[in-house]
């Protein structure tokens, strides 16, 4: 059984399907426009029924009706059109910002690998200044030893010693030379050739001790067995500075 709820209710939908309708809608709207004074009327003055329908007759004309169609037809066959026009312009604006904020993030990613590219190269810079302050230091300190060492003459002695006669100009030149080693600035920075260093430094060390003991013809072969050894670090770490620091 239906009931006054029910039939409120379906006449409330059907009443809200006609509004919503592309047609009715449009239709009571171009009414509304077109005789809008009629519903003012009905608003603002109560008068009798006769006046009522004399002043309906008065605004209302099968001229007004037409028109208030034919703006309903006008709305409802150009509205899609516009409203395409509209969705088109709209989405070409969108095109236009997505494209320019595309290039803006584009542009910025740009710059930023730009930043990133610059400073790995003056990191590169940085870190070759640095190599190149240890090498040309490095290549300092090769040069203060060699001197000390009396260039190749340190080479003849070593082979004097082994033939059994002892210059004294070999004693101070390794004495001097450990008392560089000692200190701070007589380390590579180069640990290759800080590591064959080392190992000379310790051949000629053990040299030394043995030159100043005393009684070297006794230890003459044990002599030169220590020039020998100091003769082959020497060579080796030569080699590593030939190697590493072109020198």
């Amino acid at each position: 059984m239906t009931t006054f709820a029910d039939l409120f209710s379906s006449l409330k939908d059907e009443l809200a399907a006609r509004y919503r309708s592309p047609f009715w809608g449009a239709a009571l709207i171009a009414l509304t426009v077109c005789h809008w004074k009629i519903f003012v009327f009905f608003f603002t003055e109560k008068q009798n029924s006769k006046d009522t329908i004399a002043f309906i007759e008065a605004n209302v004309s099968v001229t007004s009706i037409i028109t208030a169609i034919a703006i309903t037809l006008c709305y409802v066959v150009a509205f899609p059109w516009v409203e395409l026009a509209i969705a088109r312009i709209a989405s070409f604006g969108k095109r236009s910002r997505n494209d320019f904020h595309m290039e803006e993030r584009e542009r910025e990613i740009g710059r930023r690998k730009l930043i990133a590219l610059r400073q790995a190269q003056l990191i590169e810079i940085e870190l070759k200044n640095k190599t190149d302050q240890s090498k040309l230091a490095d290549i300092e300190l090769v040069k203060s030893y060699q001197n000390m060492l009396s260039g190749e003459n340190f080479v003849r002695w070593m082979k004097d010693v082994q033939q059994g006669a002892v210059n004294s100009s070999l004693s101070n030149s390794i004495n001097n030379y450990l008392n560089k080693v000692d200190s701070i600035e007589g380390k590579f920075i180069e640990p290759t050739i800080e590591s064959a260093h080392a190992n000379f430094v310790n051949k000629i060390s053990t040299l030394a001790s043995a030159l100043s003991a005393g009684n070297l013809d006794n230890q003459r072969v044990e002599l030169a067995q220590f020039c020998q050894n100091a003769l082959d670090s020497h060579q080796v770490y030569r080699s590593k500075v030939r190697e590493l620091l072109g020198v």
